[in-house]
């Protein structure tokens, strides 16, 4: 009987081996595509997305399973677990590969050394507004307030441990404003109450304020990209600002099980390249203002190991938990 020892050591041989795994030879039977968030969220409808024009190019169907739960972490736990042979991949996101674990107590996977960063997909920016009676019309107009008046600037979000939190988090640690923090169970909650004048301020995705930016309703004050963006060009990124540090990017890409051979990993990322490049992912991503991150896995491993650093310091230092 193989013992264990024997068994890892011939699993270990095998990888090593670079016939074993020919990028000519994988793959051979359907993918499994873990999606740990809900069927119709912006998520899985991405990844759907992304699944069709994958599965072209790899000439395999790609199955989507969705693994609800516990902000996407119990999906990214059963894809951490399962073999490392390139059959079970994991949407991760930002969430599930660099903020849960430091929101969370009890998560029981590592999101850099328990996963292979295959290729970045998407990333979706913030947008600071104001409500228009505040008379904001500059970034630093929002910080001299902070700053002259702790916590009296009612500043929204989606929720604890949201994206848009953790943005308020990182602009208050890297300017010293303090605000005063109210969460909602929605943004969509936060938002109207925005425009009513009960709240301030608020980060918010600019998918979902496009429209009240546009209509006047709310004040754009700056976006949390690397660059301006298409949709919002006359609105200033936070690095234009004066703040460089408050760059945010609520990212998603795919990742596979700790030691999966690099062979295949090459093979993945090249051919999730090949997908974000289709037209009907291009024109998809570009009617819902998705930026395409364009990082093959080279790129996107040391990408991903970044941003676990940054955000689990933003949340350690602002005490944050969920």
């Amino acid at each position: 009987m193989m013992n264990r020892r024997h068994f890892s050591a011939s699993l270990g041989a095998l990888a090593l081996s670079p016939s074993a795994f020919a990028q000519g030879s994988y793959p051979q039977r359907p993918i499994t595509l873990v999606v740990p968030f809900s069927a119709g969220s912006v998520v899985d409808v991405q990844a759907r997305l992304i699944a069709r024009a994958l599965s072209d190019n790899l000439g395999q169907p790609i199955v989507i399973d969705n693994r609800v739960g516990v902000s996407g972490s119990i999906g990214a736990e059963f894809v951490s677990r399962a073999a490392p042979d390139g059959y079970t991949l994991l949407i991760g996101t930002q969430g599930t590969q660099g903020t849960n674990t430091a929101l969370f107590k009890n998560i029981r996977y590592d999101p850099v050394k328990d996963f292979v960063a295959i290729h970045g997909l998407t990333g979706n920016a913030n947008v600071l507004v104001a409500h228009p009676g505040m008379k904001f019309s500059t970034v630093a107009d929002v910080i001299a307030f902070g700053k002259r008046n702790p916590g009296k600037l009612n500043f929204g979000s989606g929720g604890n441990g949201t994206s848009a939190h953790l943005c308020l988090e990182l602009l208050q640690t890297e300017t010293g404003a303090r605000f005063n923090h109210i969460p909602y169970k929605a943004s969509t909650a936060a938002m109207v109450d925005l425009i009513a004048g009960n709240l301030d301020v608020m980060f918010d995705y600019v998918q979902t304020s496009r429209a009240q930016i546009r209509d006047g309703k709310i004040t754009a004050l700056a976006v949390t990209s690397p660059g301006r963006l298409a949709v919002l060009p006359q609105v200033p990124t936070m690095a234009e600002a004066g703040i460089p540090s408050v760059v945010a990017m609520n990212w998603g890409g795919v990742f596979a099980p700790a030691h999966t051979p690099a062979p295949i990993v090459k093979r993945l990322s090249d051919a999730v390249g090949q997908a974000l490049k289709s037209p009907e992912v291009t024109a998809s991503l570009d009617a819902v203002s998705s930026v395409k991150m364009g990082m093959p896995h080279e790129e996107f491993a040391p990408f991903v190991a970044a941003e676990a650093a940054k955000w689990g310091e933003v949340i350690r230092k602002s005490g944050a938990s969920l």
